[in-house]
């Protein structure tokens, strides 16, 4: 498993980035943004994380693993490339979002050591393209 910058076409992710986030307007919104990381098993893209910049943080805007190799340490790898990212650009924060009923990915960003910093509620609307409304947002960093 191979784990390098993507200077590909970023429409060839696009099913990547929508196994992240179930809003095709807010991905349509983002996706040709920041930089991409991608883990490579040969010439198959597996997974994919998404970060970009903003003054003294950096955020992982998408992070992603198909899924038939869920469960194999690939997104951890990813969340490390992200954090060498940080290190090389001297920023001290990283950030994550996901939706408060996914529980399988709190778990996974507390066990990497992000800790819980806010709740956004009822961000998750028809208005910003989802399709259930009233769900909260959960907002992690790791101090670094």
């Amino acid at each position: 498993m191979q784990i390098q910058t993507y200077v590909g076409s970023r429409p060839t992710l696009l099913p990547l980035f929508s196994l992240a986030d179930e809003s095709e307007s807010q991905v349509l919104s983002y996706y040709e943004t920041g930089d991409v990381f991608v883990a490579c098993d040969g010439n198959l893209v597996v997974g994919m994380a998404h970060v970009v910049k903003d003054d003294m943080t950096i955020e992982i805007v998408s992070l992603a693993v198909i899924p038939e190799r869920q469960g194999q340490g690939i997104g951890g790898r990813l969340i490390e490339e992200a954090i060498n990212y940080c290190r090389l650009n001297q920023i001290s924060r990283l950030v994550v979002r996901t939706g408060s009923w996914e529980l399988n990915n709190i778990v996974f960003y507390l066990r990497r050591g992000f800790r819980i910093f806010n709740v956004v509620r009822d961000y998750f609307t028809p208005e910003n393209g989802y399709a259930k409304s009233h769900r909260d947002q959960v907002q992690f960093e790791m101090n670094l």
